[in-house]
């Protein structure tokens, strides 16, 4: 009989969900196309004269993923006959096994396993409407969402501290209104970095994307200012001007919205369960641990 090499639960669930799906990063379309012609009844393998059907690898596979959405009818073609194989190889197994199912331990085990399954299935059916969800993103930006500081600006790099300086000099006898201009017209000039083409332009980027020095002097700025002190990094002297800021970037809600329903709908299950715990009347008969 084949040796199975995956973990069962964990291959399952990643081919199971990609095909469910119809994409994912696991290899091209024509690698994740399902099986033809399987249906619940369609039989599979035989086992001794038992015929084994694809309804019962489905009830394995969802009971060792405790996910009733998963079928052998999703998973890519290739893999199919792997958890087929898998299920024989238990069934097989099962028949010398199968004495042990009056022992307390086994009955203590299906109990637990009933219990996660009822939990899986409790999780599985419970609704998050968008409005919950939506709700949820804007009550907690601040505290889950909120991204680094994005910033856009321009920047004159040079290789020495005086050359810095004499660009600074020139921009400070500059008026106000016609800084940026000047500055663009100074990169063009001066410049040793690439974007001394396009007038020193870097656009918007995140303050992580920056060399420390850089991204801390550039974040003091307001809109509209430049340093006036140069700015040493490894790739020589700048000089930065602030064109725009904005401290309040959002991981986007599309797609953060999978994990806040996730969170919501455990939450939830997780208020059912207290509120079972809290109309269960238990008594403990423990004894008394002896103190010294």
């Amino acid at each position: 009989m084949k040796k199975i090499l995956l973990s069962v639960s964990m291959a399952i669930s990643a081919f199971a969900f990609a095909g469910m799906q119809g994409h994912g990063g696991m290899g091209t379309a024509h690698n994740m196309t399902p099986m033809k012609g399987l249906t619940n009844n369609t039989v599979v393998a035989e086992v001794n004269g038992k015929k084994i059907t694809v309804k019962d690898v489905n009830a394995y596979m969802q009971g060792l993923t405790k996910d009733f959405r998963i079928r052998l009818q999703d998973l890519p073609a290739q893999h199919v006959k792997q958890f087929v194989d898998k299920y024989v190889q238990t069934e097989t197994y099962y028949q010398k096994a199968k004495g042990v199912t009056n022992s307390p331990q086994f009955k203590a085990l299906m109990k637990q396993m009933a219990v996660e399954l009822w939990m899986r299935q409790q999780y599985l059916n419970i609704k998050i409407s968008d409005k919950e969800a939506k709700e949820f993103y804007e009550k907690n930006k601040d505290l889950y969402f909120k991204t680094t500081p994005k910033l856009k600006a321009r920047h004159i790099v040079v290789k020495d501290e005086k050359t810095a300086k004499k660009i600074i000099s020139i921009l400070e006898k500059t008026p106000k209104k016609d800084v940026p201009k000047v500055f663009a017209k100074l990169a063009k000039e001066y410049s040793i970095g690439p974007s001394k083409i396009d007038g020193g332009e870097l656009g918007w980027f995140d303050i992580n994307t920056m060399v420390k020095p850089f991204s801390q002097a550039a974040l003091k700025l307001q809109k509209g200012e430049f340093t006036h002190t140069p700015v040493k990094t490894r790739f020589g002297y700048h000089v930065i001007l602030l064109e725009d800021k904005n401290t309040k970037n959002y991981i986007p809600y599309k797609k953060v919205k999978p994990q806040i329903v996730g969170f919501l709908k455990q939450k939830k299950l997780n208020d059912e369960l207290k509120q079972i715990e809290d109309q269960t009347k238990v008594k403990y008969f423990l004894p008394t641990p002896k103190t010294r």
